[in-house]
């Protein structure tokens, strides 16, 4: 990646472009202090090096855009957050771990790491062993760093496991508290229960952001059995 003082905000806008690709969002080259997003060809907003996003003035009625800055939002501030750890963490050393990683992390006995990449900053969660000069038992989390930071919660005991409902069962959910919704025991159910079901909805929409694609599928799927 680029030295910092040679542009600003060069080895995030980098980053940010690779994730930008894999997310199918168009972005233009990066300037001095701006990384333009593209909608069918034209700028509708740019990202700073800090990590925010500007909606350029015309497109801010057009839910397409509206939607796509939203998108694009949420993926800057995310890349800008770990970048900020990746530049200011210590390398992480270990007996027979030869990759640059850095140390994001480490809490109980756990470690969390991130070695930047030509495909992206590639993230991996490991168990320390004997007495801390090594790593074990390592899950790759790849470019998902969401992931790997529920990963590390999970595995380092800050986050409950009970609490955490894996992609499939909360797909399930969304799909049957719609099919509810849509009409089965509507005469047995209260006001107060269809709102707590479109809230249901609701946040698991803003967890998995393709969870109609997913729920659809599930139907197809079970349609087919």
């Amino acid at each position: 990646m680029q030295n910092s003082e040679i542009k600003k905000g060069a080895g995030y806008f980098d980053e940010l472009a690779l994730r930008f690709r894999r997310e199918h969002i168009d972005c233009a080259a990066s300037e001095d202090d701006r990384l333009p997003v593209l909608l069918d060809g034209r700028e509708v907003g740019i990202v700073t090096p800090g990590g925010g996003i500007r909606v350029r003035k015309e497109s801010i009625d057009d839910p397409i855009a509206n939607e796509l800055y939203h998108r694009a939002g949420a993926i800057a501030a995310e890349v800008h957050e770990y970048m900020e750890l990746m530049k200011n963490a210590p390398p992480l050393k270990a007996v027979s771990l030869s990759d640059p990683y850095k140390l994001l992390a480490e809490f109980n006995g756990y470690v969390f790491g991130g070695m930047e990449s030509k495909y992206g900053v590639q993230f991996t969660t490991w168990e320390w062993t004997y007495n801390k000069t090594g790593l074990t038992h390592g899950h790759y989390c790849c470019n998902d760093y969401a992931a790997a930071k529920q990963d590390f919660a999970l595995r380092a005991g800050l986050v409950d496991k009970t609490l955490i409902f894996p992609d499939e069962m909360l797909v399930e959910m969304y799909r049957c508290a719609g099919q509810v919704l849509d009409g089965q025991g509507s005469e047995i159910r209260t006001y107060e229960e269809d709102k707590l079901l479109e809230q249901v909805r609701e946040r698991i929409g803003d967890i998995l952001p393709d969870v109609d694609i997913k729920a659809d599928q599930q139907q197809n799927f079970e349609q087919t059995m």
